[in-house]
């Protein structure tokens, strides 16, 4: 009797296992095929961690393929789109291209660092209303800027006004990067120039020993021309 009991034990064990296996097989297969049915989409994806103010290359993104029902709420899929733009968040390894991590035109227009054309550095001058042109300077315009200097600062021993810099574009004023913004803070005190080293210099050494007046230029017009500067004996000179 015992033996009879291990023997239908054994039989019943084996046909578990075996009830278990086909049961595991035909899910399988059913997953498998859903897989095969459900459409897919190829979306751009971080190689690795893109860090915040990075310009993004090539070679630091990639095509995925993704489930159609994994997809995330946002994303891209033209590289074009992609190469070139600046990570204003970090975009983790893997992760995808969401536009929203991206430094749109009206993120940068905000933000300071992202509009000082290279080469050239972002230097902020104490200002008024009348040293520059009662308040109608905005961001965008371009100023001529002049120097008045007294004897002791200057290599003439006399009294000189000399425009010292030309096509200067402006940044800022005071807080404000944005044209329409800045109308209604012309009475603040601070405006920021896009400038070489060679230029903040001058202009520091000016804001510091001297006096400055910004002149704004009109639209579109590039030319420098060449002065020699006035003191008090060339000041009738035609």
């Amino acid at each position: 009797m015992d033996v009879t009991n291990k023997k239908l034990f054994l039989i019943a064990l084996i046909m578990g296992i075996l009830a278990s296996g086909l049961v595991y097989w035909y899910i399988s297969k059913l997953d498998a095929e859903k897989n095969q049915l459900e459409p897919t989409s190829q979306i751009l994806v971080a190689k690795l961690n893109i860090n915040p103010k990075t310009t993004i290359t090539e070679e630091m993104i990639a095509l995925k393929e993704i489930k159609e029902s994994a997809l995330p709420p946002s994303y891209m899929t033209e590289k074009e789109q992609v190469i070139g733009q600046i990570a204003k968040e970090t975009i983790y390894g893997g992760e995808s291209i969401n536009p929203e991590r991206l430094a749109d035109e009206a993120y940068r227009r905000n933000h300071l660092a992202y509009i000082i054309p290279e080469g050239y550095r972002a230097l902020t001058l104490q200002y008024t209303p009348v040293m520059g042109v009662g308040g109608f300077i905005l961001p965008g315009d371009y100023v001529d800027i002049i120097g008045t200097y007294q004897p002791i600062f200057n290599a003439t021993e006399k009294d000189v006004s000399k425009v010292i810099l030309q096509q200067v574009l402006v940044l800022a004023v005071q807080e404000n990067t944005d044209e329409e913004a800045s109308k209604d803070t012309q009475g603040n005190n601070t405006i920021t120039l896009a400038v070489t080293l060679k230029e903040a210099e001058k202009l520091t050494y000016t804001e510091e020993r001297a006096s400055i007046r910004l002149m704004l230029r009109p639209l579109n017009e590039k030319g420098k021309s060449t002065t020699t500067g006035v003191t008090k004996d060339n000041i009738l000179t035609p």
